[in-house]
């Protein structure tokens, strides 16, 4: 694989799921970028880089990439964790457009009255919920197979990643009606590999590089 000159990726200051697993794969893989995060949405509408009109987007010597699973697609294979078996790499994206169907979800709720957030999400996380059905798929996802606990393989990828990305969102007290232990008691084997990313050598190292982003999150 040749790695590109110059990568950029443009998103928010913070620690959203959807940059979050683009940097930390390129971080991982060793590929330089520029991690930009101080252009507003607005200058990056009017310089047309916002294809679909959101954020996170990928500039790759002047090309621009965006949606999420074609840019965790792209950068997991820079960075060499992208599976080689075609079905391994069907089940990575899988599950981040698993994460993604959970996070449209979240925001249905999140321009709701004040008053009505959090009965609309108590309704989400009923065991009959769609954020739960959604969050029970991911959990189905890694039950599959003989895995080690990861979503594709016996080893970490891109989509392992945007999972413990994404529930440090849920769980990180953010999201109004979302209690901080639902993941963790619902949830066992989104727990564990929440766990198993966590205490990665390479995700400790980014998380102490940006403590800002990580030091009010829960502990699960």
């Amino acid at each position: 694989v040749v790695v590109p000159a110059r990568i950029k990726v443009y998103g928010g200051d913070m620690g959203f799921w959807r940059g979050e697993c683009i940097r930390i794969s390129l971080f991982i893989g060793d590929i330089p970028f520029d991690d930009v995060r101080d252009v507003p949405k607005e200058l990056l509408e009017q310089s047309g880089k916002l294809t679909f009109g959101e954020v996170p987007v990928m500039e790759v010597e002047g090309r621009i990439l965006s949606t999420t699973q074609a840019m965790a697609a792209y950068s997991s294979k820079l960075a060499g964790m992208a599976p080689s078996d075609p079905w391994l790499a069907a089940k990575v994206d899988e599950a981040v457009n698993g994460c993604t169907l959970v996070t449209e979800t979240i925001e249905t709720t999140l321009d709701l009255p004040t008053k009505d957030k959090v009965a609309a999400m108590q309704t989400l996380i009923t065991p009959s919920g769609r954020l739960a059905m959604q969050l029970s798929g991911i959990e189905n996802l890694l039950q599959q197979g003989e895995t080690q606990g990861y979503v594709a393989g016996k080893s970490l990828t891109i989509a392992d990643i945007a999972i413990w990305s994404m529930v440090g969102y849920l769980t990180g007290g953010f999201i109004p009606g979302m209690p901080g232990k639902y993941v963790s008691q619902a949830f066992p084997q989104i727990h564990a590999l929440w766990a198993k990313v966590d205490c990665n050598s390479h995700v400790e190292e980014w998380k102490m590089l940006h403590p800002e982003k990580y030091s009010n999150r829960l502990t699960m």
